[in-house]
């Protein structure tokens, strides 16, 4: 993920095809965070005009590992991390 490198992490993705991680990121410091990449997608509820992120749920093992979504829009060229990295 090139929003990642462009912010100093390494990146690495994992080998198994059905791990509950997409991305590994190491900072300059040596602190792990572990993603779960998913493409963006938003829809209209009803009674509402705007469109908002449909927000995927995280399994328990995922929770437990401590494993953040991120939302990549492709268009825009933009990634949402939750819950958020910290500055």
């Amino acid at each position: 993920m090139n929003f990642l490198v462009e912010r100093g992490f390494n990146v690495f993705t994992p080998i198994s095809p059905h791990s509950p991680v997409d991305v590994v990121a190491i900072d300059d410091k040596g602190k792990t965070y572990l993603f779960d990449a998913k493409k963006e997608a938003k829809r209209t509820n009803p009674g509402r005009k705007k469109r908002d992120r449909i927000y995927r749920l995280r399994s328990k093992l995922q929770k437990d590992m401590g494993v953040r979504m991120a939302y990549v829009n492709t268009d825009a060229d933009y990634v949402h991390i939750v819950p958020a990295l910290e500055d």
